[in-house]
């Protein structure tokens, strides 16, 4: 079975096989859709048309359902979302939303489990284990 990607407040699916739709907006009020892989490590995204984000800046991602944040509590520059592994495995996901920066971290329990990315030592993920 694939990942199923889910927001960690209304805890709907954000995703259409292996891609995750988000709603994006930037710090000036622009605001777009973004399809991201749902592969970590894989960096690759696409933006609606009339959505220009400039690599350095920060695009506050926002669930396309529910329309809640999506920025971590702890951490305003990262993400989370919560993937489903085999319908019963939950893995907390946290990855960047300065556009540009390649990092995401996956954690299970207080476990950190995987650091992907170019830029994965920009943050440290020891908070996120200790903040679970």
């Amino acid at each position: 079975m694939k990942e199923k990607y889910i927001c960690p407040k209304c805890r709907n699916s954000v995703n259409i096989g292996n891609r995750i739709i988000l709603t994006g907006k930037t710090r000036t009020g622009l605001r777009g859709m973004i399809m991201i892989e749902g592969e970590l490590g894989n960096y690759n995204s696409s933006f609606s048309d009339d959505f220009t984000i400039i690599e350095g800046n920060r695009v506050k991602f926002i669930c396309p359902i529910c329309h809640s944040s999506l920025s971590s509590w702890k951490r305003k520059n990262l993400a989370h979302l919560i993937m489903v592994e085999n319908e019963d495995t939950e893995a907390h996901i946290y990855f960047s939303q300065i556009y540009g920066e390649k990092c995401a971290y996956k954690v299970i329990g207080k476990e950190l489990i995987g650091s992907f990315g170019e830029h994965k030592d920009l943050y440290k993920p020891d908070w996120l284990v200790e903040n679970l």
